[in-house]
């Protein structure tokens, strides 16, 4: 991936990282009417899959309006490569499509 003015690098297995997503719904805190800033956990932690496998969910949080932030283990068997990357949570999952890259 390359966007002028940033490096980005692969994933490694065993490395934790941001995944960012809409529509988890409401955290378990009720959240400010009408306040551009947001924050709360989600009641429950979604299930991440990377590569089609499960991986560690350490934190799952509103970081502002509609936006979560979930810090993900990248899974120790997770292929050299671009690896699918989604989440489930209460019975909805992410679009197909997304994917992260990994280097071992």
């Amino acid at each position: 991936m390359s966007v002028p003015g940033y490096t980005f690098t692969p994933a490694q297995p065993g490395e934790s990282i941001y995944l960012f997503a809409t529509g988890f719904g409401m955290p378990g805190s009720i959240p400010t009417d009408g306040s551009l800033t947001q924050s709360g956990p989600l009641p429950n932690l979604p299930v991440a899959t990377i590569g089609g496998t499960q991986a560690t969910v350490n934190f799952a949080w509103l970081i502002s309006p509609g936006l979560y932030q979930l810090n993900v283990v990248v899974p120790t068997s997770a292929a050299k490569g671009d690896n699918a990357v989604g989440a489930t949570y209460a019975g909805a999952r992410t679009p197909a499509g997304a994917a992260i890259p990994v280097s071992r």
